[in-house]
């Protein structure tokens, strides 16, 4: 755990009672979170079908971003998510702008399947990481697999 663990401990409750990390995030920031897009390379892995019951890996895309208050980076997620659970302008919002994954599905009404948090060494410059299910309210089918790196910059408040 970081050297203020309180910090991360209360950065991990806030976003326990809160389905969208991004609306967690700016309640800290004085300005819009900006999001901006990362590199992505890889296909999903066989853990990632399964805890998005689906077989076949076109049928998911992935989407990877860093989450950002000004200049100060807080987070960088992974995002495999299952577009053909999503409405059209939920996949075009996600495909063609960089409009926080959360909210862009937030009529889905989503709530979160933990799976796991680990508090990474002090070396990796992550003070906290969120692995979890996004689930549709309206039948909990899974629209996404994401995978949340906190950064130091997610302790504190920004201006």
């Amino acid at each position: 755990m970081s050297p203020d663990g309180a910090a991360v401990r209360a950065l991990k409750d806030r976003l326990e009672r809160h389905p969208s990390a991004t609306a967690v995030l700016q309640e800290h920031c004085s300005v819009p979170i900006r999001v901006v897009r990362l590199p992505v390379g890889e296909q999903p892995s066989q853990e990632t079908l399964r805890l998005l019951e689906v077989s076949d890996p076109r049928q998911v895309h992935t989407r990877h971003v860093q989450l950002l208050c000004g200049d100060i980076p807080l987070s960088d997620a992974w995002n495999w998510y299952v577009p053909e659970r999503l409405t059209d302008d939920m996949n075009h919002l996600l495909e063609t702008t960089d409009t926080p994954f959360g909210k862009a599905v937030s009529k889905t009404n989503f709530h979160r399947q933990r799976l796991e948090t680990r508090f990474p060494n002090n070396a990796t410059g992550i003070v906290l990481e969120n692995r979890a299910v996004l689930r549709r309210a309206s039948d909990n089918a899974p629209i996404s697999l994401v995978v949340e790196d906190y950064l130091p910059g997610a302790l504190k408040p920004q201006p």
